[in-house]
C-alpha cells in the first residue's frame, strides 16, 4: 500500500515536472537551467537542457552549457563531444573554442589544442581570453615561461568571467609551481593531463 502510493507520487512529480518544462518557451528554459547550474543542481540543469535541445539540437548555448555540465561531472568525452558541436555551430564564439581547447590540452592533444585555440590568439591584446589562449598554446609547446607570461597577461586584463579567471589563476599557479619547486601538496593529473591543467574547473558555467 505504502509502496503503490509512493510510486504514484514519482509519477506525479515526474509528471509535473515535464509539464512544467512544457509551458516554458526555450529563453525561459535556457533561464531556469543557468539558474540550476549556479546553484550546483546539475541534475536538474542537465535535464532542462537535454529538453531543450530535444526541441533546438542547434541551440549553441544549450549545446555549450551541457558539454560544461558533463565537464563539471567529469564526463569528458561526453564534454568533448557538446564542445566540439558549440564550435561547429558557432566558430566565433570564443568560450566554446576556449573551452574545446582547454579540454584537449587537459586530456593530452597538444595539436589538436594549438589548432582550435589558434583563431583566439589573434584577438585583440587587451582582451583577458587572448592572453589565456595564448597562455595556453605557448604550454602545449611546452614553452612554460612564456605561458606563464602570457596568463599573466590576460589576469591583468579586465576581467568578464570570474570562474573563467579563477580557472586561470590555478593553472597559473601550477605553472609557477613546475617552473619553482612545486608543492608537495599539488594534485595528481590524471592519466595523460599535464600537471598545470590536472584540475577542470568551472570556468564558461
Amino acid at each position: 500500500m505504502i509502496h503503490n502510493a509512493m510510486a504514484e507520487f514519482r509519477q506525479r512529480r515526474t509528471f509535473g515536472i515535464s509539464m512544467t518544462y512544457e509551458k516554458l518557451d526555450n529563453d525561459e528554459l535556457l533561464r531556469v537551467a543557468l539558474d540550476a547550474i549556479n546553484q550546483d543542481r546539475h541534475a536538474d540543469a542537465v535535464s532542462m537542457l537535454k529538453t531543450l535541445l530535444e526541441r533546438d539540437s542547434q541551440h549553441v548555448f544549450g549545446n555549450y552549457l551541457l558539454a560544461a555540465e558533463h565537464a563539471q561531472l567529469g564526463m569528458m568525452d561526453r564534454a568533448e563531444e557538446g564542445f566540439r558541436k558549440t564550435v561547429e555551430l558557432a566558430p566565433d564564439f570564443p568560450m566554446g573554442r576556449f573551452q574545446l581547447g582547454q579540454l584537449y590540452l587537459t586530456k593530452g592533444d597538444a595539436a589538436a589544442a594549438k589548432a582550435v585555440l589558434a583563431p583566439l590568439a589573434n584577438m585583440p591584446a587587451d582582451q583577458a581570453l587572448t592572453g589565456f589562449s595564448k597562455g595556453l598554446i605557448a604550454a602545449a609547446n611546452e614553452d612554460i615561461g612564456e605561458s606563464i607570461r602570457e596568463i599573466q597577461a590576460g589576469l591583468a586584463c579586465p576581467q568578464e568571467i570570474p570562474a573563467l579567471t579563477g580557472d586561470m589563476q590555478r593553472v597559473l599557479n601550477n605553472l609557477l609551481a613546475l617552473g619553482g619547486d612545486p608543492s608537495p601538496t599539488s594534485p595528481t593529473p590524471p592519466s595523460g593531463a599535464p600537471l598545470y591543467l590536472s584540475k577542470y574547473g568551472k570556468s564558461g558555467n
